[in-house]
């Protein structure tokens, strides 16, 4: 979902990530759910635990709260969520994200899954290719399930990372989601520190 209304969005973010065992993050980000003026934020804060299972395996749980102000509504899309990670050689992961709380406007608060497998190639000179497919499960919430997708490149030099990708829902998505589903590219600029 597009929450910045085709608008530049500003995020900060912390993370702690010692690559096994407990991590921890929080992040802000400024939104606009529509064509109001209004500039509101969200706010994401999560908690996990990583293992390395093999030489070619990893897992992760992470239990997160994301929670929106300034926006209409903000309180209808506050959710919790609990994501398991599956993942070989930092290559290929697969995850399933459970929510009891998921809301989307007037409609009450109720359980959504999403099922996701993501793949990226390291390619040269920082370069690495990024592509993912998954699933939405919204039939407790507003009666549907929509399919998403994306590809991308990715650029890493120094402390400067650089993302440019395409992202792409099915029509069930559009027509019940409206414009905030349309397939768009999206580009970023992050600088690690």
């Amino acid at each position: 979902m597009d929450i910045s209304y085709r608008q530049p969005s500003v995020n900060v973010a912390a993370n702690w990530y010692p690559g096994n065992g407990f991590f921890a993050g929080a992040s802000a980000a400024s939104i606009r759910f529509d064509q109001t003026r209004t500039t509101g934020a969200e706010f994401v804060a999560n908690v996990g635990y990583g293992w390395r299972l093999a030489n070619d395996w990893s897992a992760q749980a992470m239990l997160a709260h994301y929670q929106f102000t300034r926006v209409p509504s903000a309180a209808r899309f506050n959710y919790d969520e609990l994501v398991l990670t599956a993942g070989w050689r930092d290559s290929v992961f697969a995850s399933i994200a459970l929510s009891p709380n998921t809301g989307f406007g007037p409609s009450p608060s109720s359980r959504a899954v999403s099922y996701d497998l993501v793949g990226r190639l390291p390619l040269v000179h920082g370069w690495t290719a990024t592509a993912g497919i998954g699933y939405y499960d919204l039939h407790s919430v507003i009666g549907i399930g929509y399919v998403y997708g994306n590809v991308g490149l990715t650029w890493q030099f120094r402390s400067w990372q650089f993302d440019v990708a395409y992202i792409a829902t099915n029509s069930e998505a559009k027509t019940t989601l409206g414009p905030g589903a349309s397939n768009r590219w999206i580009a970023d600029a992050i600088w690690h520190f």
